[in-house]
């Protein structure tokens, strides 16, 4: 179960580090990482997102232009754990597109 990351900074330390997916991540490679590296899957608040994208594709009738946060999916580990799923989820992701 995802976590929300604003929620969960008790007891934080230096040596972790969060991996934030961008959208578009193939939903069996975010569960094979999970199996993969003994991971949950965390909610990261991306703040000043870029809205001159979103407002490219937006409705402004719909007001999605307006927006300047999207929660994102995320790991959370150390360092060289982080590294390792980074590596994992390019070369899953491209056999995925690669199918």
């Amino acid at each position: 179960m995802a976590q929300d990351v604003e929620k969960d900074t008790e007891g934080q330390n230096e040596d972790v580090y969060e991996l934030v997916l961008p959208p578009g991540i193939p939903s069996k490679v975010i569960i094979a990482v999970c199996k993969e590296f003994n991971t949950d899957v965390i909610i990261a608040v991306c703040k000043e997102f870029n809205t001159d994208v979103v407002s490219a594709y937006a409705d402004v009738e719909t007001g999605l232009a307006d927006i300047t946060s999207r929660d994102l999916l995320a790991f959370r580990a150390d360092k060289e754990t982080i590294e390792k799923i980074r590596q994992f989820v390019v070369e899953e992701t491209r056999k995925f597109i690669d199918e």
